[in-house]
């Protein structure tokens, strides 16, 4: 009996196979009552997932107990509110369940808001590993410590795949880690032992989570995207390294968006720049940090250009890559303003308001102070495109290569002919110093210099400031771009001669190709495939070959030729920017407020998921509610 009720019979509405228990279709009324339990579970479901694609808090101070019609004295929480408005609105289906279900079946506890984000998260696990199967993958990933104080690691998967017939890349933030945690547990740490945060473990711990989500063959791993701590991207000891260990052909690549940063906070070095940056970092803290000075700004802006939108200065983050370029930019269209606005303070009440603009003020009206703003802001101007660029996550790594290239040599052209460049950044700066009534001359100079040439025995302030703050700067970032983005991290990238824009003979070729021979057929086979390939694009124009690895998948036709086709699935999944984990960390922040900081790990991690995956077509109410009653209920949901 127990089996035959067991025994999942299939029938269709039009006599064909469905899915039924056979007890329902013995049972009427069993049937009937699954039916409204699953009409009374559905829009629980329904607002669970609205709050987490919201960003909602779902618990208030007092959630517990049944939910009646009427408000109650104390708020207990958005969940409950939405459940309240939709019975008062007319959900006789949710108002019986709620009057007449037993205290223990009623499926509002936090119990069940939990188990229910459990299962949509669990859906979209489910679609990702379906995505990358039998694909070629890259893991990215970056830390960072969230308002409760863990150390949280996001994953992201980057692949290729084919979407509505075009081929495009993803990257997919597949789990959120706490890594203390996770050491403790994988390491076997005791609770008086010290965690420590190594390669090794980290790693450990990230192979660990990588194996539990792909299983068993389902993707191969070909690259890895960390940063630059030593932890993360040595070779011999850090996560790189134990990566290389179970993936042979997992290749380190550090992040082109970190890298580029670097190039550009090394450039201040020379003293001048150094003194522009310390000077612009006090200044954005001394207007953001009082709404009363944020209000003289923006009134000056508003009197100076009513037509313009932006009236906040941007601070200056070390490590938020676009503001450090936007913080400049907007700073030199913004500079009348932001003198007038430190006028108007040097005569408020507060002493210390007053001497403090009176310090910024001769402060920005200094001659090398000028110089150096406005040559920052013409290398910011080249480097901003390609710092945006590069957080796209369709940006792969020949293309990234192709702008950081292309920026180095408009840089180069203006080291070698520094005339014109200088000329403009003088005139700007001529310009802002005759609105702030400064002459523009060069310091006092020794006669002799010791240990360098002299370049202050002029009284021409252009030769003075080229010689001393212009080329030092362009020096030092084409030297931080060569060191960063030289020979050593292109020979990753050779995979690019593959691609029509950039065809080689086979000979040049060969090494690179053959390099992935486990996934490919027998060398003979690549060798015809790739003159096939390359003679498909010799008469054709330079504008109409593919340049990206995406397009050239387009172009490439699999059952013609599988092995390009493997090939420049590899070179897009190749990894370029950390920036989606550093997007995901926007979510976290804003899930574990300070008033949400005691979230466990498990439901952070599903909301922040579900506001990644909106459109996911997996995640629906239905969906959520067939994986939910596969345990058993206090009520049945299984038809």
């Amino acid at each position: 009996m127990e089996r035959a009720a067991q025994f999942m019979l299939r029938t269709r509405s039009d006599g064909g196979p469905a899915p039924g228990d056979i007890r329902n279709i013995v049972n009427r009324g069993r049937r009937i009552e699954i039916e409204a339990n699953r009409k009374a579970l559905l829009p629980i479901i329904d607002i669970v997932l609205t709050c987490g694609r919201q960003n909602i808090a779902l618990r208030g101070h007092r959630d517990d107990g049944r939910i009646t019609e009427s408000e109650p004295p104390d708020n207990d929480g958005n969940f409950r509110s939405l459940v309240r408005l939709l019975v008062r609105h007319g959900d006789g289906i949710l108002k019986e369940h709620l009057e007449k279900s037993g205290s223990n079946a009623t499926y509002i506890s936090k119990t069940t808001q939990n188990q229910i984000l459990d299962c949509a998260m669990s859906i979209i696990r489910s679609h990702v590993r379906e995505n990358i199967q039998g694909r070629f993958i890259s893991v990215l990933a970056d830390e960072t410590t969230d308002r409760a104080g863990r150390e949280q690691m996001v994953v992201v998967f980057r692949y290729a795949t084919e979407k509505e017939g075009k081929w495009v890349v993803r990257e997919d933030p597949v789990a959120v880690v706490d890594l203390v945690e996770e050491i403790k547990r994988t390491g076997k740490v005791s609770e008086e032992e010290e965690v420590k945060m190594s390669g090794e473990n980290i790693g450990n711990v990230l192979t660990e989570k990588i194996k539990e989500f792909t299983g068993a063959g389902s993707a191969t791993i070909v690259g890895c995207g960390f940063d630059g701590a030593a932890a993360m991207a040595s070779e011999n000891v850090g996560v790189a390294a134990v990566m290389k260990r179970d993936n042979p052909y997992c290749d380190y690549y550090h992040c082109a968006m970190h890298s580029l940063n670097l190039c550009v906070s090394a450039c201040c070095k020379q003293p001048d720049i150094r003194g522009c940056i310390a000077t612009i970092k006090e200044l954005t803290s001394f207007f953001n940090m009082s709404a009363k000075r944020i209000d003289a700004l923006r009134r000056a802006v508003k009197t100076a250009a009513p037509e313009r939108s932006r009236t906040r200065l941007v601070s200056l983050c070390a490590t938020r890559f676009l503001e450090r370029h936007d913080a400049i930019l907007t700073l030199c269209e913004m500079l009348p303003s932001v003198v007038t606005a430190l006028e108007d303070m040097e005569t408020w009440y507060s002493p210390d308001t007053r001497n403090k603009a009176g310090q910024l003020r001769r402060a920005l009206s200094s001659a090398s102070f000028l110089v150096a703003l406005f040559a920052l802001e013409s290398i910011t101007a080249i480097m901003l495109p390609v710092a945006r660029a590069l957080q796209a996550k369709q940006m792969d790594a020949v293309t990234a290569l192709e702008a950081v290239q292309a920026c180095t040599k408009v840089l180069q052209s203006w080291r070698e002919q520094p005339d014109e460049r200088f000329a403009e950044v003088m005139t700007k700066a001529e310009q802002a110093a005759e609105s702030l009534g400064v002459v523009i001359k060069p310091p006092r100079c020794a006669s002799k210099s010791v240990y360098r040439a002299n370049a202050g025995d002029s009284d021409d302030p252009i030769g003075y400031y080229r010689v001393n703050c212009f080329l030092p700067l362009l020096s030092s970032t084409l030297q931080q771009l060569e060191q960063r983005f030289g020979e050593r991290q292109q020979t990753s990238f050779k995979l690019r001669d593959l691609l029509p824009a950039y065809m080689k003979p086979w000979e040049e070729v060969e090494s690179a190709l053959l390099r992935y021979s486990d996934f490919l057929d027998p060398p003979q086979v690549v060798k015809a495939e790739h003159e096939l390939w390359r003679t498909m694009w010799t008469n054709k124009p330079a504008l109409d070959r593919p340049r990206s690895a995406v397009e050239a998948l387009d172009a490439c036709s699999h059952e013609l030729m599988p092995n390009i086709c493997k090939l420049l699935e590899i070179l897009a999944a190749l990894p370029v920017t950390t920036a989606e984990p550093e997007r995901f960390f926007s979510r976290v922040s804003l899930a574990a407020s300070s008033i949400r900081a005691t979230m466990t790990e498990d439901r952070l991690e599903a909301i922040c998921m579900l506001q990644v995956y909106r459109q996911c077509p997996a995640v629906t109410s239905d969906a959520v509610l067939e994986v939910f009653s596969k345990t058993q209920r206090k009520k049945n949901f299984v038809l």
